[in-house]
């Protein structure tokens, strides 16, 4: 029998209830409805630009948000920091990179009733937010900033505490997780697509946002005291301690969120070693 457990509201989940505990919260059934609709509604358009490829990477990402937020896993999360940190990879490093790759926000977009269009293009127009004064900000510095800060600020032990003790909270956490990490993600494919930044600057991006995870990642695994109150009294019965809890979480964050940078680091280089050989060989033939 499933039954709705908020994971970080009243009791957390015991193991021996897990299986049976899925977050069935309407705002995330609705927020994960509306952007399959979207996205089927846009792909289905003639402006849109979902392929077979697309859908596939659209419909992988969509899984991984229902495995991190609907499943138990959330439920788990409630307990387990390293549960929290699962949910948080899935987030970060598995669903936003195959939202970008996918083209879901440009999709969705058009996925929008003409209604809506027209009114958030008048809207934004009447403030003032038009393409060159949105440009700066979506700049890739300082949308790195943006995602490492948001990053290190949700890793706190305040704001990690109000999120254990508040679903709102927990909510705006991952949302703000999720929106950073595909302009991040967006930023770096930007490079694959033959737009700014170049492949070298897409390497640089995710080397250093790779290393401020590792730096992250160390002072969770060899700190030693726990961090965050909200799991004092939650990890026993999963037979671990609040610090080797902590430190199961920061190996998560270490070693597989590692492995998916490498993974994509190394993809970057190689098609930038790649474009650096075509360029040069068509020099080559121009001289000759």
């Amino acid at each position: 029998m499933l039954t709705t457990i908020h994971a970080h509201a009243g009791q957390p989940a015991a193991p021996h209830d897990l299986w049976g505990a899925w977050n069935l919260d309407p705002l995330i059934l609705i927020g994960l409805g509306a952007t399959l609709w979207l996205f089927r509604r846009g792909a289905g358009s003639g402006g849109g630009r979902a392929d077979g490829r697309r859908r596939v990477c659209f419909t992988a990402a969509l899984v991984a948000l229902v495995i991190a937020l609907i499943s138990p896993l959330d439920a788990a999360a409630g307990a387990l920091g390293s549960a929290h940190m699962v949910q948080h990879v899935l987030l970060l490093l598995v669903a936003a990179p195959l939202f970008v790759v996918a083209d879901a926000p440009a999709t969705m977009l058009i996925g929008l009733p003409r209604s809506i269009r027209k009114t958030t293009g008048g809207w934004r127009r009447r403030v003032g937010l038009t393409p060159a004064r949105i440009q700066p900000v979506l700049a890739p510095g300082v949308v790195w900033l943006l995602h490492t800060g948001t990053l290190w600020f949700w890793h706190g032990s305040v704001p990690y505490d109000a999120a254990l003790d508040s679903e709102p909270i927990h909510l705006l956490e991952h949302g703000t997780f999720i929106v950073t990490a595909i302009l991040f993600w967006g930023v770096v494919a930007g490079a694959r697509r033959n737009r700014r930044p170049s492949y070298g600057y897409g390497v640089l991006l995710v080397f250093t946002m790779a290393m401020q995870g590792v730096l992250l990642a160390a002072l969770l695994t060899f700190a030693e005291t726990p961090w965050y109150s909200g799991y004092a009294t939650t990890t026993a019965s999963w037979g671990l301690s609040p610090l080797a809890d902590q430190q199961l979480a920061g190996v998560i964050m270490w070693v597989p969120s590692g492995l998916i940078y490498t993974l994509a680091g190394l993809a970057l280089l190689v098609a930038w070693i790649n474009e650096t050989d075509g360029t040069g060989e068509q020099a080559s033939e121009r001289v000759g």
